[in-house]
């Protein structure tokens, strides 16, 4: 429960007033009685005895923390059965993001100055012996300029201090879209590199009064960094250079360290004529070391581990070559100047680093997030769209095509196929079938479905089943086969002339095709184990199943005959029901983790190796998700799932998470979402 204006707390801190309240805790300012002075005072709500050992620990080195530019721990303490508290100086005057709100874009002269402190701040926290800190969440909204203007570095919520140990504690780790680098949304190390990220991300914001866009969006290939000059033509070229590269995807590509960063920063300004004569002693003193010298001898894992010098989108642009334009989606961007253009390609070429530095394990404080973030939307509000059947010209709905998702649900009995607009509007049933249906999958053009029946519930093996044909304009489902062999999981092909599909003909399930008049019907694994939920590619010339041939469930891939089997991802996890993006760059598919189903995602092209969680951060990250499947424009998932632990819906999500909208809400269990083309 909060605390409120008036209450003392820990006998020393009279509470004034709230700051700011999450989901973990909140911020308050309060008067320290003992020294007369204002605080500020966060609180953390978590008080597990693991929780509170690792608070304790964490805030102790975060209270012997000594520079200018960031505020002085004076104080901390658990209270059984009610929170943790961090004291901290209060500092006076406006955040970077509450300055663009108000004012919009600040200029260079002005911005460049406040950042090579912030560099130097972090070059302080990169450089602690003998546990280096890495800040992990900065942004606009966590740089305060005092009214003597100098810059500080606030709000250490997600702050990770490197035990030499191995040891890892669990604690928060999240994300701020348009800020965080690609390896801060999966499971794979942080490092200085990190913050290289984030500080470059939140130079460009200031610059331009625009968000940069998503980093998972661009590690996904849908998204291209819109150069910082087209923004802002009035920022100088080096400038633009030196934020750019710190934007770069890939950790090795940008800046290794603070000083790094900062060195490029100091040197456009000073091109630019800018005269700096603050004091940047951290910057100066660790001039000569690597940053990340502190990070030596830890455990490592390199989350985006590659030999390809092309697996992650890049785009190089010559001096000589006319400057593309690509035609991108208007987003809201709440609170700041009212939306940004879409992506554009970027004009920074590839710069040859230094060696990676090593990752860490990493011990995550739990402070709480406090202060208002600047968030990226991916997707446009919710319109009204038209319930009839037939593929009646509408307003560009979410997610592209007609604006429409089947799904099987029990709610009148046995499993039928239901169809709803993406806005929860128009539900209606397509199938009465007296022995259920389920399994819905569009043809190509969003005329037909195919579908599964009879289906008694959500399950995996469907044996006596077989595969129906819904034309959407009669609406009377046909047999695939008259002589079904226990055949499901049906998949349409991309050309729309043959479904692939798992079937138990043979005694076990394996994986099969078929034309759509039923002929011709091919094995295409004739396998000993158990293989089911084949997904086509786009291209139509390969295969996405899930395959038992090693004893847990772990997806494969095949040519479109059933040859050139190889495994996709690594490890005894258990992996199913892939779904593959239009663009055929993406695989998103469901594991399974400590018994709780999660979406993961990689490249097609890395192999499931990397890999990382869709929907990590709060306050979506506890929510289990299954069944995926692609919207037309690939900017959203349908999925199945069941916040509460019990009532199983279907939903729509933006695949980097950021928009969670639950379409059905009925009591019964709906399953098997499929997005119409």
């Amino acid at each position: 429960m909060p605390l409120k204006a008036g209450e003392t707390l820990h006998d020393r801190y009279h509470i004034e007033s709230i700051l700011g309240q999450g989901g973990m805790g909140a911020v308050y300012t309060a008067r320290d009685k003992n020294l007369n002075v204002e605080v500020a005072v966060k609180e953390n709500l978590f008080t597990t005895k693991d929780y509170a050992r690792q608070f304790e620990r964490e805030a102790r080195i975060l209270a012997s923390l000594r520079h200018p530019n960031l505020p002085r721990v004076t104080d901390h303490f658990v209270i059984a059965g009610q929170g943790q508290y961090l004291v901290m100086d209060f500092i006076e005057g406006k955040d970077l993001r509450e300055r663009i709100e108000s004012k919009g874009a600040i200029s260079e002269g002005e911005a460049v100055p406040w950042f090579l402190e912030t560099c130097d701040a972090l070059a302080y926290l990169h450089g602690r012996r003998p546990y280096p800190i890495l800040h992990r969440d900065v942004k606009p909204g966590n740089i305060k300029i005092t009214p003597d203007n100098r810059a500080i570095l606030v709000d250490f919520g997600l702050a990770k201090v490197a035990d030499n140990s191995g040891t890892t504690t669990t604690g928060a780790k999240a994300m701020t879209p348009g800020f965080s680098p690609p390896e801060q949304y999966g499971t794979g190390g942080t490092d200085a590199r990190t913050d290289v990220y984030a500080t470059g991300a939140t130079i460009y914001a200031c610059l331009t009064a625009e968000i940069p866009e998503d980093s998972l969006e661009r590690a996904m290939g849908r998204e291209e960094l819109t150069p910082l000059r087209k923004r802002n033509p009035r920022i100088t070229p080096a400038l633009a250079r030196a934020i750019e590269k710190a934007l770069a995807i890939r950790p090795e590509e940008r800046y290794q360290s603070m000083v790094e960063f900062a060195s490029a920063l100091g040197a456009a300004a000073r091109a630019s004529g800018s005269t700096l004569v603050r004091d940047f002693r951290y910057l100066d003193r660790t001039a000569s070391t690597p940053i990340t010298a502190g990070f030596a001898n830890m455990p490592t894992r390199v989350p985006f581990e590659d030999t390809k010098p092309t697996r992650w989108p890049r785009i190089v642009v010559p001096l000589l070559v006319v400057s593309m334009v690509v035609i991108g989606a208007v987003f809201a961007l709440p609170n700041l100047l009212g939306g940004f253009g879409g992506s554009s390609t970027a004009d920074v070429s590839p710069t040859q680093t230094p060696n990676k530095p090593e990752q860490t394990k990493e011990i995550a404080v739990v402070l709480p997030l406090a202060t208002p973030t600047l968030v990226l939307p991916s997707a446009t509000p919710l319109p009204t769209v038209d319930p009839a059947l037939a593929l009646t010209p509408l307003p560009t709905p979410i997610g592209g095509g007609i604006g429409q998702i089947a799904f099987a649900s029990d709610r009148e009995g046995a499993p039928q196929i239901y169809l709803v607009n993406v806005d929860g509007t128009g539900l209606v049933a397509l199938t009465n079938l007296p022995d259920g249906a389920c399994q819905p999958v569009w043809a190509p053009d969003g005329r037909a479905l195919v579908f599964t029946a009879p289906c008694a519930g959500s399950q995996e093996i469907y044996s006596g089943a077989g595969l129906w044909i819904l034309d959407m304009e009669n609406l009377q489902p046909q047999p695939l086969q008259n002589t079904p062999g226990g055949d499901y999981d049906p998949s349409w092909s991309p050309e729309g002339e043959r479904i692939a599909f798992a079937s138990e003909r043979g005694g076990r399930p394996q994986i099969y095709s078929t034309n759509l008049d039923g002929s011709q019907i091919e094995n295409l694994s004739d396998n000993f184990a158990r293989e089911l939920q084949p997904v086509w590619s786009p291209q139509g010339s390969a295969l996405l199943i899930v395959s038992y041939r090693k004893g847990n469930a772990q997806l494969w891939s095949m040519s479109d005959d059933g040859e050139n089997d190889q495994r996709f991802g690594f490890g005894d996890t258990e992996d199913t029901h892939p779904a593959w993006s239009h663009d055929g760059q993406l695989v998103i598919f469901q594991r399974s983790i400590s018994g709780v189903p999660r979406l993961m995602a990689s490249q097609f092209q890395d192999r499931g190796i990397p890999d990382f969680r869709v929907c990590q951060q709060a306050p979506y990250s506890g929510q289990p998700m299954v069944e995926p499947d692609f919207s037309p424009d690939d900017r959203w998932l349908a999925i199945e799932t069941w916040p509460d632990g019990i009532n199983h819906n279907i939903a729509i999500m933006t695949t980097n998470c950021t928009s969670v909208t639950q379409l059905t809400s009925d009591p019964a269990e709906d399953f098997d979402p499929a997005w119409r083309p």
